[in-house]
């Protein structure tokens, strides 16, 4: 097709659907190869251990067993995983195999590989570890308070350092605000929840390192790879081809992916890890796990004044990627209102836990969930409806783009376009009138209509290398890693109608660090707007560069040739045609290009309604209706675009009612396998009723945003306020401030019933 004839916008099935579905997939677990050995760990069984001797010497001695490491006998990992922190933060980066002490329950120590899976089990159990136990601080409450500190006892304290966002007159604004809101929220530790566990297979031959993983950033990956082991990148190549969910965690770069390329040079023999589902849970970054004090202050009409408090992050045992949470969480309280001022300020704190990171949304639930929740606290001090509060404060369309002053990189952060009443509007009208109260069943009900801005996007230069063969097929090679998302198809859209090549000639390469040189990772909403931006500019590079060679050949000025379906004709002469093929080189074309965004990213919008009914006497809740009203800007695939908001849409009801990682007094993981860890299942997710809008963008030429995770950040904001409502019926100063609402909670909360 032409440019312009429409690919990009059409309902397409994803070109990656049939192999999955036929058993035809390529996971890492796939890769058996010749002579292929097995790794396993020995983990800390302990929260928190001094790690006083590990004796490998019987493993060593065990059947089939090839070798078996501690720390002290890899001097090429003493530096570890070098996460990134802030400068004025405390760092102590995760270690690629612990030493001196064990931090949390699942830390590995010690790794064994064998002949056989089973081989190198039975050899983990022969290590004899002496571990003095050490008090634990598993969770906020007793890391901000032990005396002295209990996780990294060579710092004053737990606390790893302070996120700030300042802007406006805060001061001025509570000084004589006419009304002032506070609010106390927990919001619970999570984990991925993905179908995948992590898996990691390499193979070392001929001074080349080949690793097949289940990871959102191979080039991460690869780039550990080659520091740790002296390599260069060159000679490392990470493939992730299929990943069974990422969701975040697999966002990081892991300690086992960088023991198993070790093991796999240094025995000269293809090495596999695959994590059971608790080794996996134990062992993955979680997310959210925060505390939130904050006051909201605003007019007698509504209008807000501004926004102050505190967050208490708990990060894990090491800084890794959680310590990036609070400037995640506190620009997404903005959400879609008129704010004029806020101070606020994140605390990042050290627990006996797995490391936290990011899942699904990142932090953007756990700020959306605080604006929320304190705009319907407002709405009761001052009786309004909370749709009319909402309404009063929304950031109006011919205000775009509008500058939230909110302090982002050089400058702040710019809304880029969005029509947020439209939304609101949307949602209301399709909720209808909904009684609220008691039913004749007994169930009490309640509705609730929240509002969310998601940033989709982060870094720069995205890169897409093209290449048109003599074959006829366009292969187009991309470096962001995909999990689901549908990489291949929507890339393929964009290239081919911005080329005007056949679409089932394309093919698209994603997740492979021979493709496209270097990448970010897949995370934050940013595929559509960055890989789409990236296929659409090589699209454009590679059909200049054939319609030259055609205007060559035609004797035809470039501006009156039309490329479509992969012919090449002269306007207004259509006899005048022949295929794109006959004009190119033998050995083809080839054009790499990068993708810059304008400014920092482009913004998503949406307006989220729920309808719940709580049964009082068993405090289950029942989703009756969910409306999705979303603006993801310019969209390649619609039918895509539905799936991730249905998806994400899952995942928020899980934060909101289901997911709670649990952690013991001692530091154990309660909750480590789908026994004790609940999700959202069919049973308990609805379909959403999904509304779409588009406004356009001018932050990229192609005005995409992102979807991946505004179908997830509003849920839990609208799932509390609507049970609050209901639960309002029976006692009416109750408030819904802790998630998840679990049928416990929600009993506890109700109290005795007379």
């Amino acid at each position: 097709m032409s440019e312009g004839d429409g690919l990009i916008g059409r309902r397409l099935r994803r070109v990656e659907d049939p192999p999955l579905i036929t058993g035809h997939g390529e996971y890492a677990g796939d890769h058996r190869l010749p002579g292929l050995v097995h790794l396993a760990f020995y983990r800390s069984p302990l929260g928190h251990a001094r790690v006083n001797a590990l004796d490998l010497s019987e493993a060593r001695q065990a059947p089939g067993v090839l070798a078996a490491w501690a720390f002290t006998d890899l001097p090429q990992i003493a530096e570890g995983l070098g996460d990134s922190v802030d400068p004025s933060f405390k760092a102590h980066p995760r270690p690629v195999l612990g030493h001196g002490t064990a931090r949390y329950q699942g830390e590995p120590l010690a790794v064994v590989v064998a002949e056989t899976l089973y081989q190198a089990a039975d050899a983990v159990e022969m290590v004899v570890a002496d571990l003095e136990p050490l008090p634990a601080a598993p969770t906020l409450a007793v890391a901000t308070q032990a005396q002295p500190p209990l996780v990294h006892g060579d710092v004053p304290d737990n606390l790893i350092g302070e996120s700030q966002l300042e802007f406006g007159e805060v001061e001025a604004a509570f000084a004589d605000a006419p009304v002032v809101v506070a609010a106390k929220l927990t919001v619970a530790r999570i984990c991925g929840g993905y179908m995948e566990p992590r898996v990691v297979t390499a193979s070392w031959a001929e001074g080349h390192l080949d690793v097949w993983l289940s990871t959102q950033w191979t080039y991460g990956v690869r780039d550990n790879l080659a520091r740790l082991l002296g390599l260069e990148k060159e000679h490392v190549r990470v493939r992730a081809t299929d990943v069974g969910g990422g969701f975040g965690p697999k966002g990081e770069v892991y300690p086992e992916e960088i023991l198993v390329g070790l093991a796999s040079r240094e025995l000269a023999r293809p090495v596999t890890w695959t994590a059971s589902r608790t080794e996996d849970t134990l062992s993955t970054a979680h997310a959210h796990s925060t505390n939130l004090e904050l006051e909201l202050a605003a007019d007698r009409d509504g209008h807000l004044r501004g926004l102050r408090g505190r967050l208490l992050h708990d990060a894990g045992s090491y800084s890794a990627s959680g310590t990036g949470q609070g400037g995640i969480m506190m620009p997404h309280m903005i959400s879609a209102y008129h704010l004029p001022a806020a101070s606020l300020t994140t605390q990042l704190i050290h627990t006996n836990t797995v490391p936290t990171g990011f899942v699904r949304g990142g932090a953007r639930p756990v700020g959306n969930f605080a604006i929320e929740r304190l705009m319907d606290r407002l709405a009761e001090r001052l009786e309004l409806d909370p749709v009319e509060l909402r309404r009063r404060n929304l950031i109006q369309p011919e205000e775009m783009p509008y500058d939230t002053r909110v302090p982002a990189g050089r400058g702040t952060v710019v809304y880029d376009g969005g029509d947020y009443p439209r939304l609101l509007n949307a949602v209301v009208e399709a909720l209808g009138e909904v009684q609220e109260g008691r039913r004749e069943d007994g169930r009490l009900v309640g509705r609730a209509v929240v509002c969310c801005v998601e940033s989709s996007g982060f870094g720069r230069k995205e890169p897409a290398r093209a290449r048109l063969d003599k074959d006829g097929r366009l292969r187009l090679f991309v470096g962001s890693t995909p999990g689901g998302q549908g990489h291949r198809t929507v890339a393929a859209q964009v290239i081919a109608e911005r080329v005007g090549w056949p679409l089932e000639q394309v093919e698209v390469t994603a997740g492979d660090t021979d493709g496209a040189g270097w990448a970010q990772l897949t995370a934050g909403s940013r595929s559509a707007t960055y890989v789409g931006n990236a296929a659409a500019q090589a699209g454009r590079s590679l059909r200049s560069r054939v319609l030259e060679r055609a205007a060559h050949v035609m004797e035809a000025d470039t501006a009156d040739l039309i490329l479509a379906e992969g012919r090449i004709s002269v306007r207004g002469t259509p006899a005048r045609a022949l295929s794109a093929l006959e004009v190119l080189p033998e050995d083809g074309l080839e054009v790499v290009e990068s993708f810059t965004p304008k400014g920092e990213t482009a913004y998503s919008s949406g307006c989220h309604g729920a309808v719940v009914s709580v049964d009082p006497e068993t405090g289950s809740i029942d989703i009756e209706r969910y409306v999705i009203a979303h603006d993801v800007g310019r969209s390649i695939n619609p039918m895509l675009v539905e799936g991730q908001l249905q998806g994400g849409f899952a995942h928020g009801l899980g934060y909101a009612l289901f997911e709670e990682a649990v952690y013991s007094a001692e530091g154990q993981l309660a909750s480590a396998t789908f026994l004790d860890y609940s999700l959202a299942g069919p049973p308990e997710v609805p379909a959403a009723e999904l509304l779409h809008q588009e406004t356009a963008t001018e932050a990229n030429p192609e005005g995409f945003k992102g979807a991946g995770e505004s179908g997830t950040i509003p849920v839990p904001a609208a799932i509390a306020g609507a049970v609050e409502r209901a639960l309002r019926h029976l006692a009416p100063e109750l408030k819904v401030s802790e998630l998840p609402l679990s049928p416990e909670r929600v009993r506890t909360l109700i109290g005795p019933l007379s």
